[in-house]
């Protein structure tokens, strides 16, 4: 599932090439891709695209478009309004004879169409944008000080962090030199303060490549992400340090850790 690093990719290359075109239509080509009280929207001209944890959302005149990738949903910008694409679920149309193709092929991923003034309900319960000025060591200690939960699970928690995902955590807490089984309660302050800092470096860095591609994310584009050229411990058999890297489960999800550098706090 495309992470906050690959969602923002997409916002930035969408922003650089579609900002201020007029939406004419958007077609379903697939039951249940869209997700609309009123099926008669009127669009209007695109002025703001924007991303919350990993929604994109698409602001017009009239309405805000929300996307949601999960899986393996893409967006692909067309310039050839006939072409289209083997697993096209949705399409929006411009003006300009241009389109936007919403590609997925697992079908997990949907599109809300909303009044401006309405902002969907997964979005309002999202914790902390983890790049902004919010998540500080405080903010992140008074949401995990009292759980009796490994912290791999708690950064996955998207009314916490927004926007993060299994691959980033693993890195995440690999460079704050943290157990994934650590308890949320018996981290010390200035591991807190660790895992703020590595999780804003770690993130940034990601951006800066365009995302990580283990799999099915791609660009705008149709070009695959380069971070995952700079992994450290996710997917990868030995550590830096020469040890084997372990792989267990923690809420079912893999997860890759080195028993050698990173502490254990339980």
């Amino acid at each position: 599932m495309p992470e906050l690093p690959e969602v923002q990719t997409i916002v930035d290359e969408l922003n650089s090439q579609i900002i201020g075109k007029s939406i004419t239509s958007i077609i379903e080509n697939r039951n249940g891709t869209i997700i609309s009280n009123n099926k008669e929207f009127k669009f209007g001209k695109l002025n703001k695209i924007n991303r919350r944890g990993k929604y994109i959302i698409l602001k017009t005149s009239h309405s805000n478009i929300v996307v949601h990738l999960r899986m393996t949903g893409k967006l692909i910008y067309e310039e050839n309004l006939a072409e289209s694409s083997s697993h096209s679920r949705a399409e929006i149309l411009f003006l300009d004879k241009t389109k936007l193709i919403f590609d997925d092929v697992r079908t997990f991923g949907k599109i809300w169409i909303l009044p401006n003034a309405e902002e969907l309900s997964g979005i309002k319960n999202l914790g902390a944008e983890p790049l902004e000025k919010k998540f500080d060591k405080d903010y992140l200690k008074e949401k995990i000080q009292n759980r009796k939960v490994p912290i791999k699970s708690l950064m996955l928690e998207q009314n916490i962090i927004a926007g993060l995902g299994n691959i980033y955590v693993c890195e995440i807490l690999f460079r704050a030199k943290i157990h994934p089984e650590s308890f949320g309660k018996n981290l010390p302050e200035t591991e807190i303060e660790n895992i703020v800092r590595q999780t804003k470096i770690v993130l940034s860095e990601a951006i800066k490549h365009n995302g990580t591609t283990i799999s099915d994310y791609r660009r705008v584009d149709g070009k695959t992400g380069e971070f995952q050229n700079f992994l450290k411990v996710y997917q990868k058999d030995f550590c830096e340090c020469g040890n084997k890297i372990s792989k267990i489960k923690i809420a079912g999800r893999s997860t890759y850790f080195c028993d050698e550098c990173q502490k254990l706090f339980k």
